[in-house]
Order: structure tokens, then sequence, then C-alpha cells
């Protein structure tokens, strides 16, 4: 359900905070809180992903999403992110869309299992 609207309110022309698929949007701004793990959003992430989106929307969900989760909880989920970069290429691919975030270390751990940047 999550991703679906993320997906809907991504693709919506004119997206803004009103529009009525804004709160999966805004639920990945809160990664870390009590209502998004960065579990649950590494997992609506990669669903996202398995329903092929356009190039856009991989775009959006590389610089907002992914680099979010990474920025707010890196050091939590950079194990399982360099294990889904060796085993999904589509995700690989996804990491190279991300600009610089989280601390050193995780960025350092990023920049070896990523794919080519873009």
């Amino acid at each position: 359900n999550w991703a679906n609207a993320y997906i809907e309110a991504q693709l919506a022309h004119g997206l803004n905070t009103d529009h009525p698929k804004w709160w999966a949007v805004e639920k990945f701004m809160g990664i870390g809180g009590e209502e998004t793990t960065p579990g649950d959003s590494l997992k609506v992430i990669l669903t996202i992903l398995k329903l092929d989106p356009s190039d856009k929307l991989i775009g959006v969900l590389a610089a907002g999403p992914l680099e979010n989760l990474i920025e707010n909880a890196g050091v939590e989920v950079i194990d399982d992110i360099e294990t889904l970069a060796r085993q999904n290429p589509s995700f690989r691919n996804l990491l190279g869309g991300v600009w610089e975030s989280g601390t050193p270390e995780v960025w350092k751990r990023i920049m070896a299992c990523r794919g080519e940047a873009w």
C-alpha cells in the first residue's frame, strides 16, 4: 500500500502536500521515527523497485527515500545495503543516484558497493 501510494503521489501532475497520497512521501521523511523504521523504509524501496518504475521515479527514489535512509539510519542499514547491492542489480544501480550522505564511514561503504554514479 505504501509503495503504490508513493508511486502514485510521485507521478501525479503537480505533486504537492495537498495530494491525497502525500502521506506516502512524508512517511519516508520520518525514517527512524515511531512510524517508519529503517527496515520498513528499505523494504518499501525494494518493493517499489520490483514494480519496475520509470526512470523519473528511479531518480526520485534515489534522491529522496534512499538518500534519506542513508543519511538518517545509514549505520543501522549499511550491512543490508551492501548485501542488497551484491544481490540486486537494480538496487546497486539505484545507489548510483544517491548523493553523499551518512557518516564518512557509511559513505565509504556505499561508494564501494554501488554501481556507477549517475
